[in-house]
């Protein structure tokens, strides 16, 4: 699988996985959430409209992952999910040249920022 391929099943994943949680959280942590998801569904769009049609993986129909039974596990859910997809959006920058490696990096970043906001530990990205 290609690294835009892997990046738009991250995000698909991302988009599922904060439907899960988001039950779990309370108004400010949700209202934060439904950022979070606005967010993976615009680059979701980006990735798929750059990819084009014929080169788009299916959607899974799930995903292996225990629906959160509470604040905190849904909490380490998002930054488990954030940081995953940081990494593969580095992949993806590594992968590409010019605007597409800019907005990968982007997405790293922001998939990062996320990632510590839900309590995930910092990590250093790739390179010097």
């Amino acid at each position: 699988m290609s690294a835009l391929a892997h990046a738009i099943a991250g995000e698909e994943a991302a988009i599922y996985a904060y439907g899960l949680a988001g039950a779990r959280l309370a108004s400010t942590d949700r209202d934060r959430a439904l950022g979070g998801l606005a967010a993976h569904r615009a680059r979701l769009l980006q990735l798929r409209e750059l990819a084009g049609t014929s080169a788009l993986p299916g959607a899974p129909g799930g995903y292996d992952v225990a629906p959160p039974a509470d604040e905190p596990q849904a909490r380490a859910l998002l930054a488990d999910v954030e940081s995953r997809l940081a990494a593969t959006y580095a992949d993806l920058a590594a992968a590409t040249s010019g605007d597409e490696r800019v907005n990968a990096a982007l997405a790293a970043c922001e998939c990062e920022v996320r990632a510590i906001g839900w309590g995930g530990e910092p990590e250093a990205f790739p390179g010097r």
